[in-house]
């Protein structure tokens, strides 16, 4: 009698682990096992505030980021401000992949984030924010009509893949307290840049920072400075000032 108890046991057992593995979500049709495809994406959310055209984001009692565009035009102006807010911040990917020929951004912004002007082909022109701080990773990626772009002595910081595969043919990276440091692929693939003029308080550059720029470039820096070094060190030309 024992040896069967024991026997009805184990089989109770069996069928519990059994049922337990049935449902435990390890099929290879399960959430967990499902591929993140390649790219960047933002949640679909519902804006705070809307126009027309855009769509905002509250950040504090008066300032507003704009998270969305619905806009149809080519050519943008961005609001400094709405409905007794102040526009500082461009989101994420906002306007990538819109058609865009040209921008305006206001001096109110200080940030544009992560992709938020990517792949816009025809794009040409943008009037930068005199107060801009931050440029997020490929916030122009794949721009390839831009053919110039104004930095402003309050950048901070620049991502990486930025302004690759843009168009402009120099940049000038201003004198700044704040911008030291060129990131990786900042400026790779640009097929028109051949000068860049660096200020003095720039102490990095990543080696990759113009890689796969078919033209040689030339390096205008002062006498001295990390800017001339770093050319000397990649073969380019250069320029003492």
């Amino acid at each position: 009698m024992k040896k069967f108890f024991c026997a009805l046991l184990a089989c109770a057992l069996c069928a519990t682990t059994a049922f337990a593995f049935a449902g435990c979500g390890c099929s290879d049709n399960s959430k967990s096992n499902k591929k993140v495809q390649p790219g960047y994406e933002v949640p679909t959310t519902e804006p705070d505030l809307k126009d027309d055209q855009f769509g905002y984001f509250i950040l504090s009692n008066n300032e507003l980021m704009i998270t969305r565009y619905d806009g149809d035009s080519q050519d943008i102006k961005i609001p400094e401000t709405f409905n007794n807010y102040t526009v500082t911040v461009i989101g994420n990917s906002v306007f990538q992949q819109k058609k865009l020929k040209s921008i305006e951004i206001p001096d109110t912004v200080t940030e544009i984030q992560d992709y938020c002007f990517a792949s816009n082909q025809d794009l040409k022109t943008v009037k930068m924010s005199k107060n801009v701080k931050k440029i997020g990773a490929d916030a122009f990626f794949n721009c390839p009509a831009l053919e110039s772009i104004e930095l402003p002595e309050t950048i901070e910081s620049v991502g990486v893949y930025a302004f690759t595969g843009t168009g402009i043919s120099s940049v000038t990276i201003p004198d700044s307290k704040t911008f030291t440091s060129i990131d990786q692929f900042t400026f790779s693939e640009c097929q028109n840049l051949k000068e860049v003029k660096l200020a003095g308080s720039v102490t990095n550059i990543a080696d990759n920072a113009f890689n796969a720029c078919p033209n040689k470039i030339k390096i205008i820096a002062p006498t001295g400075s990390y800017g001339i070094n770093y050319a000397k060190q990649h073969d380019f030309d250069f320029e003492e000032v």
